[in-house]
């Protein structure tokens, strides 16, 4: 998902800054110097050699758990904001509800 980045830079082409960059430093700016297509809905695949760098942003959302994912809310506006927040609460509802059963069994 795209993300409005904190300062603004000036550059014009905001469209180039993900989620995924506020969790990597620098990882926007090498997609630019690359000139990287990241997956879009209409082509989700990504290109091999930036699997690795997906992978370490989601181990570390993981990691970090609800707070990573609401901080990472306040990088979104609009539209994406929303999709973003729908997600990220669905999510967190589930890992609630998860942790709660072996509870359950336990007693």
């Amino acid at each position: 998902m795209r993300r409005i980045p904190r300062p603004i830079p000036r550059e014009h082409d905001l469209g180039r800054f993900r989620v995924l960059g506020a969790i990597i430093p620098d990882l926007d700016r090498v997609v630019a110097t690359e000139k990287e297509n990241l997956p879009t809905p209409a082509k989700p695949i990504l290109p091999v050699h930036m699997r690795p760098a997906l992978l370490a942003g989601i181990a570390i959302v993981e990691r970090a758990g609800p707070e990573m994912l609401r901080m990472l809310r306040g990088h979104m506006i609009g539209e994406n904001k929303v999709r973003f927040t729908d997600a990220a609460e669905s999510m967190i509802a589930r890992a609630r509800r998860r942790k709660a059963l072996p509870q359950m069994l336990l007693i």
